[in-house]
């Protein structure tokens, strides 16, 4: 498979999601997530004759020549994550709906990897409580999958039905098997028996406070702040010993909520590390990010003797990077049931 494969298939789903796009007369990602299921479904969806018949015929002549295009499932995925990107800049997304990049999801993975390794866990239970886009648990799966040592079962929650739709779409497409709940990830879940959380969370105050009375985490006046109710609800949803991997603003202990969010973390999970992102995969340095891994009490499970700390090198740099690898193996055998 030639780059030229690749380039011809983000082409070609150009084109149909355009041809869509006008059709339905809806947004850039809406026509993404009705052109991806169109590509799993292998037939154009058709409602009160919209799209109308050349439309239809159009769409299945590229839907055909998106099929002849034999990519790999890595391939297939980074021709997918730049429709996103393209289809977010025209529509101009929220910076909280944007995309999250390869870079961290493969960093996730790695983290997930060697703690359910030494688990030996076979049957892995993955949820992502704000899954947006679905790119950063698609590329867990994917990083997952590749190792043939675990079979994934994974749940997805957003309360963007646009998004929804596409993360949902976009899993169909890469073959992967994902239930999606269109919900508030601070709402009660209905799923249950979750081994591990992965979640880009998304930043800011969160307006329902009736339903922000129940958690620890929330502020003593005015909105809480939502990624901390997230991390809550979603620790509260996991198994015993169950484990967290959160993407979240560098600066979450030092705001004027962290006290809040410091003492649950002390009476409820475990903190297992807290890592600076590369400052490279930012734009600036507020927009900097860490991955904070928590554990549920329970089930064996224990603090570790080191909380693994720093900042994680520049995955373009093999040789730090290579460094970071081993210690995260060292510090994953304190995972060992």
């Amino acid at each position: 498979m030639s780059e030229k494969d690749m380039q011809s298939y983000f082409d070609k789903l150009d084109e149909a999601n355009s041809l869509l796009k006008k059709a339905l007369r809806v947004s850039n990602m809406e026509a993404l997530a009705e052109t991806l299921t169109n590509i799993s479904d292998g037939k154009v969806y058709v409602e009160n004759d919209v799209p109308d018949k050349e439309t239809v015929e159009k769409l299945t002549e590229v839907y055909q020549t998106l099929k002849d295009l034999n990519l790999t499932p890595l391939q297939l995925k980074q021709a997918i994550t730049i429709a996103i990107i393209k289809a977010q800049k025209e529509d101009k997304s929220e910076v909280n709906k944007l995309m999250t990049p390869d870079a961290i999801g493969l960093i996730a993975s790695l983290i997930a990897y060697e703690v359910l390794n030494v688990q030996n866990k076979e049957n892995v239970n993955i949820v992502d409580p704000t899954v947006g886009t679905g790119n950063l648990l698609i590329e867990v799966i994917e990083q997952l999958n590749m190792t043939d040592k675990f079979k994934i079962n994974a749940a997805a929650l957003d309360n963007d039905d646009t998004l929804v739709a596409l993360a949902k779409s976009f899993s169909e497409v890469m073959n992967l098997n994902l239930d999606a709940y269109h919900q508030d990830g601070v709402a009660e879940w209905d799923i249950t028996d979750i081994d591990m959380a992965v979640a880009d969370l998304p930043v800011g105050y969160y307006p329902i406070d009736d339903n922000a009375m129940k958690f620890k985490t929330k502020a003593d006046k005015g909105h809480s702040y939502a990624h901390h109710l997230l991390i809550e609800q979603t620790m509260n949803n996991l198994n015993d010993g169950g484990i967290g991997i959160f993407i979240v603003p560098s600066q979450i202990f030092q705001t004027d909520q962290a006290k809040k969010l410091s003492e649950w973390m002390v009476s409820s999970v475990y903190l297992q590390a807290v890592l600076d992102l590369p400052a490279t995969l930012f734009a600036s340095k507020e927009a900097q990010k860490a991955i904070v891994v928590l554990q549920k009490h329970g089930n064996n499970a224990k603090q570790v003797g080191n909380v693994l700390m720093g900042t994680i090198p520049d995955t373009n740099n093999p040789k730090l990077f290579e460094g970071f690898k081993d210690q995260l193996q060292d510090w994953a055998k304190n995972f060992k049931g």
